[in-house]
């Protein structure tokens, strides 16, 4: 062998034992975890991987790596009698219309507001109460340009925001709780069949307003309401770990 060949050789024999090391002694595979925290519209849920796993399936039955959608797939495509329509139908006769808000968010519109009628019942006022600009701009600015759905630094959420200029001079509906929702916004009741539900924290904001109970509080009164009169569930004594990571 020719001396400038050596080098090229000792360099392709490495590789190779490297290769066949890798080969004959595979590192061990990655533990599964035993409890996967998957995002939910209603909050973080504990899925127990560990106990699927145990089915003995193959890892691509939920988890796909090719193709355009790599998402696992939805728990009804497995417990189909948790969410087939049969469920559906008989969920929607045996409990009452009243209870439809544990599950089924219905959307709140806002009612126009009317100026003339402001004008109308405050005739005299300081218009500028409402008006930002001396001159009274032909057409006031909209409170979203400036209020988000959430609070932006020294900015409140416009919520947050209507609601206080509201209560300047509406703070009895204020004082009505839930019901003075009724004065200004209309309900708009989901339409039948499957329900979009929005993620709880879109009203319910930490720290919680005069009105709306923070998410935690909001969410376990609801899990609660049924879980405590039948006596069953994650609501025992010591039990937050059902659904909570420790």
């Amino acid at each position: 062998m020719q001396r400038r060949h050596l080098p090229i050789a000792v360099v392709t024999g490495v590789l190779l034992l490297v290769a066949l090391a890798g080969y004959l002694f595979p590192t061990s595979p990655e533990a599964s975890p035993t409890r996967v925290l998957l995002e939910n519209k209603g909050g973080k849920v504990i899925f127990t991987h560990a106990d699927h796993t145990a089915l003995g399936d193959q890892c691509g039955t939920c988890h796909h790596t090719t193709g355009g959608n790599t998402a696992p797939p939805p728990c009804k495509s497995c417990h189909v009698s948790r969410f087939d329509t049969a469920f559906a139908a008989d969920h929607q006769t045996t409990l009452d219309e009243s209870s439809c808000s544990v599950c089924h968010h219905a959307g709140a519109a806002i009612t126009p507001f009317s100026h003339d009628e402001h004008a109308e019942d405050y005739a005299g006022g300081d218009c500028r109460a409402c008006h930002h600009d001396e001159s009274i701009e032909s057409e006031p600015e909209a409170c979203s340009n400036c209020h988000g759905q959430n609070q932006d630094g020294d900015t409140p959420a416009l919520r947050q925001a209507t609601h206080e200029r509201c209560a300047d001079c509406h703070d009895d509906f204020f004082k009505e709780g839930k019901n003075g929702c009724r004065r200004c916004h209309e309900r708009k009741p989901e339409s039948k069949g499957a329900a979009t539900p929005e993620a709880c924290s879109t009203c319910h904001d930490e720290p919680a307003d005069q009105l709306i109970p923070t998410t935690s509080k909001a969410f376990h009164a609801q899990c609660m309401g049924c879980h405590e009169k039948e006596n069953s569930g994650p609501f025992g004594d010591d039990a937050c770990y059902q659904c909570h990571m420790k």
